[in-house]
């Protein structure tokens, strides 16, 4: 039986209980789906009972759907179905926003769809999330020669400081990050609150946080979380760097690499890219990804 969700505070003992028993992406972390509301969004958790659910924000009469529901492969199509549908019969929706579907969820939906009173959009677009083989990685070897020297080099030309997020004013991290902005390309999909609103809460949620700190402020954060119900997989989720400072990038994700190596972990999901910045991801030669999509889906 369907239950709604609006007070996530007070109900995240349960939702953490779902995403223990059936998470298995990178974003079923209960602070992520938190922190990744946008202005003027409210978190509603659609329980399922049997430790399944779905994230989801609305907006008056508009709501995002953030990535697969929390529940095994076989039952991901009909709680989206379910849902969908009764979103649009019961709440009024006129607009669902699904954002970072995998391919095989959003194939079935366009299927199911042709017999419902609702329709699946074309994506708005795609992002490839590639997956980095950490257990077999030492560094050495020429493949690695190139990137190593890089990163060698970085902490050669800076004095570099790693700091963790009780040891840096939240204030500079919080300029660094409005930098970031700033520095990005325009067609670049970057939401900044979720990245303050981490910040403000001491990264809560995150297992591992490097800061590089230089010339007295923060030049770089790294932070993430193991995926759940993986076998020692985690999720690279920020990567946020002073693009001022040359190959900072390159030598900030090494130096993550190699802690996450420490911290005994075997794969690394290096988050979902397009354009330079998957480029730049596939510097580090993953061994496989992924697709995920956004799209709409709108009444007929």
């Amino acid at each position: 039986m369907l239950k709604v969700i609006s007070d996530i505070f007070k109900s995240k003992r349960e939702i953490e209980s779902c995403i223990l028993r059936y998470g298995h992406l990178s974003q079923h972390n209960y602070y992520f789906y938190l922190n990744y509301s946008r202005e003027k969004e409210k978190c509603i958790f659609f329980d399922f009972g049997i430790k399944k659910g779905i994230f989801a924000y609305q907006k008056q009469d508009t709501w995002r759907i953030l990535t697969d529901p929390i529940a095994p492969q076989d039952d991901k199509n009909k709680l989206i179905v379910d849902i969908v549908s009764w979103l649009f019969k019961n709440n009024k929706a006129k607009k669902i926003i699904m954002e970072d579907i995998c391919e095989g969820l959003r194939k079935e939906l366009v299927g199911t769809s042709k017999n419902k009173s609702w329709r699946v959009i074309r994506p708005s677009y795609s992002l490839v999330w590639p997956i980095f083989d950490l257990e077999n990685w030492t560094g050495g070897g020429k493949d690695w020669k190139r990137l190593r020297n890089l990163y060698h080099k970085f902490f050669k030309d800076n004095r570099i400081e790693i700091k963790r997020p009780g040891e840096i004013n939240s204030k500079d991290l919080e300029k660094m990050i409005l930098g970031w902005k700033k520095q990005r390309r325009d067609t670049d999909h970057v939401h900044l609150l979720p990245y303050l609103r981490f910040v403000e809460s001491g990264f809560e949620g995150c297992d591992i946080v490097r800061i590089f700190e230089c010339d007295s402020k923060p030049i770089s954060i790294v932070a993430g979380w193991p995926i759940p119900n993986s076998d020692r997989a985690y999720y690279s989720c920020m990567g946020i760097y002073n693009y001022d400072y040359r190959n900072i990038g390159e030598a900030s994700y090494w130096d993550e690499l190699l802690a996450l190596k420490k911290a005994g972990y075997k794969k690394v999901d290096l988050g979902g890219s397009e354009g330079g910045l998957l480029a730049f991801k596939m510097k580090f030669h993953p061994v496989s990804s992924y697709k995920t999509y956004n799209f709409s889906i709108l009444k007929r």
